[in-house]
């Protein structure tokens, strides 16, 4: 399949430089699902036989990527609002999953992919359980996901690891290599030292990435500090799980010595702002982050806490929370913010062609509308890209080379059709709660 795409404003992506850059009157071309060309319409070599889309009037720009979520956690949107944490958890939340069966896990995972896709996001990566039935349904809607299952443990018998490792034998790689997994240990106060030992082991062996929740409130870090002596990040690396490519989540109470830990191994930092900010955890020292030169990455968390997957939010209050914090209005730039939101993830990922629109790299983009009031005028295109666009700019989401959102119609996905499943499904598991 041959798509050319005409008429744009391109940015092909951020990777260090001091702005965004932004190529006027632009084609992309696609074979397959590879980007053969990408750049000014005047030198574009000739592209015979290609489907044509007009552009005319928005930008194209990578797909976002979400770094961490809990994508079937949709069905429990707006579930145990402006609870503290420990209530939120036990006496929302977890009942609520308790209702959970693999049909209804499959709605609700097809639901927060089609919410991801209306607003741009093209590739996740999702810790949970029941992942063969998400992973299934990956498969079918055409979504790009790194799956981790969620791996607990409280007595050294290391469970939960065998299930986890038999998905990432199962999947990895699979269905054109839209889908990979992770190892996905939950966090440092739900594993046991063995279980992060035979993770650690098991990640380096399959050559696969750890996904796992770190310092995420100041409970986690005391709580650490009590039982091992030692800082989160501390912990991990003593525990060889710093040996392996590392998607830590949230990392809202880290100190200087943490953030040198992480940016000596490589590890990537999930940083959701919103969830944070809603479970009242704290705000992630990214500025200093940043300035230690770690990665630091975009995600929303699970909807629970968050009450949308719309990436474009977080993309905003990333720079805005620190300039707040920091009383500083020169920290986190636009570019820095659309790396977060794009290319970083999807290298942490473990994806080294994807998150730039560049010859060679996987066909995972989408086209903003520049042309509405909130986005005019645009005497700073780079500014209005962070801080004024929204997800419902979105007109069309590609991921592999293939239209799955435009214009309000899905691909692969019954809009009407599932709203309807949905809803039915989560008010289900709410009835069949009051009635335990």
């Amino acid at each position: 399949m041959r798509t050319r795409i005409t008429n744009v404003l391109l940015t092909p992506g951020a990777t260090g430089e001091p702005h965004i850059p932004l190529i006027p009157d632009a084609e992309v071309h696609i074979s397959d699902n590879r980007i053969v060309y990408a750049g000014p319409a005047g030198t574009a070599p000739v592209f015979e036989n290609a489907d044509a889309i007009g552009g005319e009037g928005c930008l194209c720009m990578p797909g976002l990527v979400n770094l961490h979520t809990h994508t079937p956690m949709v069905f429990l949107r707006g579930v145990g609002a402006d609870l503290a944490l420990d209530d939120w958890l036990h006496k929302a939340i977890f009942p609520l999953e308790k209702q959970w069966t693999e049909e209804l896990i499959r709605c609700a995972t097809d639901l927060g992919c089609m919410e991801m896709l209306r607003f741009g996001t093209t590739a996740f990566n999702d810790m949970y359980f029941y992942t063969n039935a998400i992973a299934e349904t990956v498969r079918d809607n055409g979504m790009r996901a790194l799956l981790g299952h969620g791996i607990v443990d409280f007595d050294e018998s290391c469970a939960d690891m065998a299930e986890g490792v038999a998905m990432a034998e199962k999947w990895n790689h699979a269905c054109d290599d839209r889908i990979r997994f992770s190892l996905a240990p939950h966090s440092e106060g739900a594993t046991t030292p063995a279980l992060l030992r035979k993770v650690a082991q098991t990640a380096k062996a399959m050559g696969i990435p750890i996904h796992t929740h770190v310092s995420e409130t100041d409970f986690d870090l005391q709580g650490c500090l009590k039982r091992r002596g030692m800082t989160p990040p501390a912990y991990l690396e003593a525990m060889g799980v710093l040996d392996s490519p590392v998607i830590a989540a949230h990392c809202v109470w880290f100190n200087d010595e943490d953030i040198a830990l992480f940016q000596k191994h490589g590890a990537t930092v999930a940083h959701n702002p919103i969830s944070n900010l809603k479970l009242a955890s704290g705000v992630a020292p990214v500025t200093r982050m940043l300035a230690a030169g770690c990665r630091v990455a975009l995600g929303t968390d699970g909807v629970a806490s968050n009450n949308s997957l719309n990436l474009w939010e977080e993309l905003k209050l990333m720079p805005l929370l620190q300039k707040g914090v920091t009383l500083d209005p020169t920290v986190v730039s636009p570019a820095q913010a659309l790396a977060a939101a794009t290319v970083v993830g999807a290298r942490a990922m473990g994806y080294d062609d994807l998150g730039l629109l560049r010859e060679g790299y996987l066909a995972d983009l989408i086209l903003v509308d520049t042309r509405n009031a909130h986005m005019t005028p645009a005497l700073d295109v780079e500014a209005n890209l962070i801080y004024s666009a929204q997800g419902s700019d979105v007109r069309l989401t590609m991921v592999n080379g293939k239209v799955l959102y435009r214009d309000g119609r899905f691909a692969t996905l019954n809009r009407d059709e599932l709203l309807r499943r949905a809803e039915d499904g989560a008010q289900g598991m709410r009835r069949r709660l009051a009635q335990v």
